[in-house]
């Protein structure tokens, strides 16, 4: 993926908590609710400082039904979340052993409700726009603070497609306590996406 060249512009106006900055508000709209819940596959790649980059594809087709494919290191266990259930594969998914059970929508509204926690913290917002394989999309980045029991200072960024208004990358730079990763997410719309739904 290659970025031709790009322009950045700081928005310098006064943030308060009602996200009188219109680039803080357009980054918290983005990090409390993504994409929404349309079917997509997401390319992940996550660079840990110090440890063994690793590679995941995730499927989404709705809330509670997403499968995630570990392809760096190769040969993991396939994860699947299909009806309130989450299972594992060991055979790419030619069968499927039950692990636990779920709440689907309570994750949901807990993540939500985390984001939105988080939000709050949210400083340094920059707008601008970057070519992205030859789209022009708009781009927004911030800090922020995790502010649950995983505390952590990120920097985030996402390319937003004009058209669409759809994220189609993001970027996620993230320290804790001894810990720090840099993730790399490629989206893309998966209209007509199937996955396994065991018995």
């Amino acid at each position: 993926m290659k970025l031709t060249f790009a322009v950045s512009v700081l928005l310098v106006a006064s943030v308060t908590p009602g996200f009188a900055n219109p680039c803080q508000e357009k980054f918290a709209q983005l990090l409390v609710h993504g994409n929404g819940d349309r079917p997509s596959i997401i390319r992940i790649t996550t660079e840990p400082k110090g440890g063994q980059v690793s590679k995941n594809d995730f499927f989404f087709k709705t809330t509670g039904h997403w499968m995630t494919v570990m392809t760096e290191p190769a040969n993991q266990p396939v994860t699947l979340a299909y009806n309130n259930k989450m299972y594992t594969s060991s055979d790419n998914g030619k069968s499927w052993k039950k692990v636990r059970d779920m709440d689907s929508e309570k994750n949901r509204l807990d993540n939500i409700k985390n984001q939105e926690a988080n939000a709050k913290t949210i400083k340094n917002a920059v707008c601008g726009e970057e070519l992205l394989d030859g789209v022009m999309h708009d781009t927004v980045e911030a800090d922020f603070d995790t502010v649950q029991q995983y505390k952590s200072s990120n920097h985030y960024k996402y390319w937003v497609n004009r058209k669409t208004g759809r994220i189609a990358k993001s970027t996620y730079d993230s320290k804790s306590s001894g810990y720090e990763s840099f993730t790399t997410q490629i989206i893309e719309d998966a209209p007509d996406l199937t996955l396994p739904m065991p018995e």
